[in-house]
């Protein structure tokens, strides 16, 4: 046997030692507390659970008071965004109502617009036609 093996022997019933002398201990302090409580009185042992329950009951209806101040600060959120989503609804149907209204005084405009700008480049065929036919006879007759 080598050095590295009998110093690794040795180490490891160091260790499991050590771990034998904790969990003696901490079963040897659960042993002791089984049996303070097993000697003390049971009225004693039933007052302090009572009060116990007591204290979970406290601590259970204070954690019952936030949930319901979270509760209705979520209702009191939830209803102003129902109220705010209605409103964007409304405010979207009117928008459509004068999105409608709007388009159809652009299209007339248009039309009309189409309209006038036909009449005017008639206007300017017939003027140029009427115009252009006495300057042609004219310079006809002028020049020889």
């Amino acid at each position: 046997m080598n050095t590295s093996s009998l110093l690794l022997g040795i180490m490891g019933v160091v260790l499991l030692g050590f771990v034998l002398v904790v969990m003696s201990d901490a079963l040897g302090q659960q042993g002791r507390r089984r049996i303070k409580e097993a000697r003390e009185d049971p009225g004693e042992v039933l007052r302090r659970r009572i009060k116990r329950v007591n204290v979970a009951f406290t601590e259970a209806t204070a954690l019952m008071d936030d949930l319901q101040r979270d509760l209705a600060a979520q209702q009191a959120a939830r209803e102003e965004l129902l109220s705010q989503g209605e409103e964007q609804q409304r405010l979207l149907a009117v928008d459509q109502e004068q999105a409608e209204k709007i388009r159809h005084i652009l299209v007339g405009e248009t039309k009309a617009t189409i309209r006038a700008e036909r009449r005017q480049q008639w206007l300017f065929f017939a003027l140029g036609a009427t115009i252009s036919i006495p300057i042609g006879v004219a310079i006809n007759l002028l020049v020889p």
